[in-house]
C-alpha cells in the first residue's frame, strides 16, 4: 500500500493539496470527502463514456461526489446508465443537489471512531485520546469529525449535522490545541459549475476556515455560536489510507434514518437574560480575555452579539408565530476580535451557564466577520447603533442572521446567500418572513430524510 508523503510545518500542521469551502449550505461532508481523497489522489479520473458504479482511486470534487449522492438516492436500484446525467446535473450547477450525505470516502480505507479503543481497551465515547489524534496528524492523516444539533429534537437526522475536519495540532505551554478545517461559510457569491476534478473556479479559500481550538471543544464541544451541540464521535473517521489492489471496502452505513427510538432528546435549556443584564455581566468577563497574537497587531473588543439560538423543535413548535422566539433574551454571546481597521480577526463566545459568564463552545471567525460587515451596512443605511443588533443562529439548516428589532417588528439581515431559504446576503426581510421560509424547508427536509428507509452501504461490496 502507497501513502503518500505529506509536508507539515514545525506546528504539525498539514499541508492541504485541496481543502475548498463547501459550496453549497448541506455539502460540508462533500468538502470534507475532497479535502481528504485528494490528500492520498492526485490523479483525474480519466475521460470515460460510462462513470464507474462507484468513485475510488481518483481526485474528486464536490461536484462529482454531489453527483454520485443525487444518483445513489434516485431510486432503490439506480442504473448505471443514468449516472452520467445526475454527474452532469450537479457538476454544471451544484445548487440543484445541496444534500446532506455523509463522506462516504471512496478510494480509502478507515476506522470509525467507535472502533477507538482508549489505554485500557475500552471504548472512549469522547472520541480520540490526545495520543492517538496526534499520532494520526504526525502519519499526514486528517481525521473528519461531526457535531450534531441534538437539543432541537431531530435525533440523527442528517440536516442537524455539521462535518469538519482535524488537519494540525499544537501543545505549547501545555495547552493543547487542535488545528481544524471548517468548510463553513459558503462563498459569497455561490459558485454554480463544479468540475469534476478538483476546486471550482474564482472561489476565494480564506485563512479563517483553518481554525485552532481548544483540544476539549472537540472532545466535547457544547455550543456552536450559540446553538447547543453534542460531539458525534462514533462517527469519526481516522486512520485513513489508499486502499491496496483488490483489497476489500470498509463497510460504512449512510446516515439516512432511522431517528432515535423513542421520545427526541430534551432540550437543554439554559436561564435565559434581557440582552441589556447580560452585556452588562458578561462585558466585565469578555474584558479579561487575553486577545493578542504574537506577531500580530494590536486587537481590541468589537461591539458583542446577543445570540437568539433557535433549534428546530423550537421553530416548529412556534409554526403560527415564529417571531415569538425574538423576545430580547439570551445565554450566549458572540464577541468579535477586531484589528486596527476594526476588521474581525478572531471571535469567541460567552456562555452562561451556572450562575455566571465564562467562555466556552465554538465561534466561526467567517461567519462572525460576515455578520459585522451586514449589520455595519444595515446600520449605516438606517441609522440604527451597531449596539441595537443581535444575531440569530440556526446552525442546523447554516443559517446565521444580524437582527434587529423584537417579536413581529423583528428584522433578520443574512450573513450569507442560501437559496434553500430564499435568503440572500445583507438584504434584510421580515423575520415572520425568514422563520416561516426556515420552518417549511425544515418540514420537507425532515419528510424526505424519514421517507429513506433503506440504510445504503458502499456499492460493490
Amino acid at each position: 500500500m502507497t501513502v503518500p508523503v505529506m509536508a507539515r510545518a514545525a506546528t504539525k500542521n498539514l499541508v492541504l493539496t485541496d481543502a475548498e469551502p463547501q459550496y453549497a449550505s448541506d455539502l460540508c461532508w462533500a468538502a470534507a470527502e475532497v479535502l481528504a481523497v485528494n490528500q492520498f489522489y492526485s490523479q483525474c479520473l480519466s475521460s470515460t463514456s460510462t462513470p464507474p458504479r462507484t468513485p475510488a482511486s481518483f481526485r474528486t470534487s464536490q461536484g462529482l461526489e454531489a453527483g454520485y449522492h443525487e444518483w445513489r438516492y434516485s431510486t432503490t436500484s439506480p442504473p448505471l446508465s443514468t449516472l452520467s446525467w445526475y454527474l452532469s446535473n450537479c457538476e454544471s450547477n451544484v445548487q440543484n443537489c445541496n444534500d446532506w450525505d455523509s463522506p462516504q470516502l471512496y478510494g480509502l480505507t478507515f476506522k470509525l471512531g467507535k472502533d477507538f479503543n482508549d489505554s485500557n481497551g475500552s471504548p472512549d465515547p469522547d472520541g480520540l485520546n490526545w495520543e492517538a489524534m496526534t499520532q494520526e496528524i504526525d502519519n499526514g492523516r486528517p481525521v473528519l469529525f461531526k457535531w450534531g444539533y441534538l437539543s432541537d429534537g431531530t435525533g440523527t437526522t442528517p440536516v442537524a449535522k455539521h462535518q469538519l475536519v482535524v488537519i494540525g495540532y499544537s501543545d505549547d505551554s501545555g495547552t493543547q490545541q487542535l488545528q481544524i478545517w471548517d468548510p463553513l461559510p459558503v462563498p459569497d457569491p455561490l459558485p454554480s459549475q463544479v468540475p469534476a476534478c478538483g476546486p471550482a473556479s474564482g472561489v476565494p479559500v480564506t485563512a479563517d476556515h483553518n481554525r485552532a481550538i481548544p483540544f476539549s471543544t472537540y472532545r466535547t464541544p457544547v455550543n456552536d455560536m450559540g446553538v447547543p451541540v453534542t460531539a458525534l464521535h462514533d462517527q469519526d473517521q481516522w486512520a485513513l489510507a489508499m486502499v491496496a489492489p483488490n483489497a476489500p471496502h470498509l463497510t460504512v452505513e449512510a446516515e439516512l434514518m432511522p431517528l432515535l427510538p423513542g421520545p427526541p432528546p430534551p432540550l437543554r435549556s439554559q436561564p435565559q437574560l434581557s440582552f441589556a443584564r447580560a452585556l452588562s455581566m458578561a462585558l466585565p468577563e469578555a474584558r479579561r480575555v487575553d486577545l493578542q497574537a504574537s506577531g500580530a497587531a494590536r486587537r481590541s473588543l468589537g461591539v458583542p452579539f446577543p445570540i437568539v439560538g433557535l433549534g428546530f423543535q423550537q421553530l416548529l413548535g412556534a409554526f403560527h408565530d415564529p417571531t415569538s422566539l425574538l423576545t430580547g433574551t439570551t445565554s450566549a454571546i458572540l464577541f468579535p476580535v477586531v484589528g486596527p481597521r476594526d476588521e474581525v480577526v478572531d471571535a469567541f463566545l460567552l456562555l452562561f451557564t451556572e450562575g455566571r459568564w465564562q467562555r466556552g463552545g465554538y465561534a466561526n471567525i467567517e461567519i462572525t466577520r460576515r455578520l459585522d460587515k451586514v449589520r455595519a451596512r444595515y446600520g449605516r443605511q438606517h441609522h440604527i447603533p451597531l449596539g441595537d443588533f443581535y444575531m440569530v443562529s440556526v446552525p442546523g439548516e447554516v443559517a446565521f442572521f444580524a437582527a434587529h428589532g423584537k417579536g413581529r417588528k423583528a428584522i433578520l439581515i443574512p450573513a450569507s446567500t442560501d437559496p434553500k431559504i430564499d435568503a440572500v446576503a445583507g438584504q434584510g426581510v421580515l423575520a415572520d418572513t425568514q422563520l416561516r421560509k426556515l420552518i417549511e424547508v425544515i418540514q420537507r427536509d425532515l419528510q424526505r430524510y424519514q421517507a429513506r428507509s433503506r440504510v445504503t452501504a458502499r456499492p460493490g461490496e
